[in-house]
């Protein structure tokens, strides 16, 4: 990895920092996340955590509703 600096606006700053931790990340890892798709052209990936969590949330409310 290569370190660099990055200067963004504070209204910016605090929705990439919102977004982060939407996804159970830290605001770095997720801007570097964002970039890495946007310059490849992929589609960002959603971490495993948020999947499984996800998941259990909806086994959970599933169960309830049978019950």
């Amino acid at each position: 990895m290569i370190g660099t600096s990055l200067r963004l606006p504070k209204p910016i700053m605090d929705l990439v920092r919102e977004r982060a931790a939407q996804h159970g990340m830290r605001p770095t890892a997720y801007m570097r996340q964002v970039i890495e798709a946007a310059v490849t052209g992929e589609d960002i990936a959603v971490p495993m955590r948020v999947l499984l969590a996800a998941a259990i949330e909806y086994e959970s409310s599933r169960k309830e509703r049978v019950s």
